[in-house]
């Protein structure tokens, strides 16, 4: 079954079918769930760094669940290895800031504050609304977003990452987790 699912999510995205994956919504995965997932690969994995998703995700309605799972790809696992551009120190979890091979990206000064940049990039992404009420901005690229020009996680292909299939990746890991949560 799980084979079959990731034939048809690659296909449809193959063929330009447009799934729509909101960015927007409620964490489905507990940040237990979510760390128990990360440390199969990684048992050394910061418990933190699952909590501050589910609840920065939860107080700016972005589904910090999948943000999670498009960290996982971003960091390797959070191992911030093979070829990841920053290191763990900069709790710098999407990479936010490097444009190009040999650069080290943006530094965030806790697990709380790169989440936080992640997720209001993300937001920036989805949405035109003003931040949450009593939220300030720490992504520094906020303001360089067309905001609400990616509603959906598949709409981020091109516009995050080029590669194309980005949205798929980060969408599968997304299945495992839940499946792995016991979600479905």
């Amino acid at each position: 079954m799980k084979t079959l699912y990731l034939f048809l999510l690659t296909l449809l995205v193959a063929i330009g079918a447009r799934a729509a994956t909101p960015i927007r919504g409620v964490c489905q995965v507990d940040s237990t769930a979510m760390t128990a997932f990360v440390r199969q690969y990684n048992p050394n994995f910061d418990p933190a760094i699952a909590r501050a998703f589910h609840e920065i995700g939860n107080r700016y309605g972005i589904r910090g669940d999948i943000a999670l799972c498009q960290a996982i790809l971003e960091t390797g696992w959070f191992r911030f290895d093979n070829g990841t551009a920053v290191a763990p120190s900069q709790h710098n979890y999407c990479g936010m800031g490097v444009i190009k091979t040999g650069d080290s990206g943006c530094n965030f000064e806790s697990v709380e504050a790169g989440v936080t940049a992640l997720i209001q990039h993300l937001y920036a992404y989805c949405c035109s609304d003003e931040l949450p009420e009593g939220e300030v901005i720490i992504d520094p690229r906020y303001k360089l977003v067309k905001r609400g020009s990616a509603p959906c996680w598949e709409d981020l292909v091109g516009r995050w990452a080029m590669n194309t299939a980005y949205a798929v990746n980060i969408l599968i890991n997304y299945e495992r987790l839940t499946r792995h949560a016991g979600n479905r």
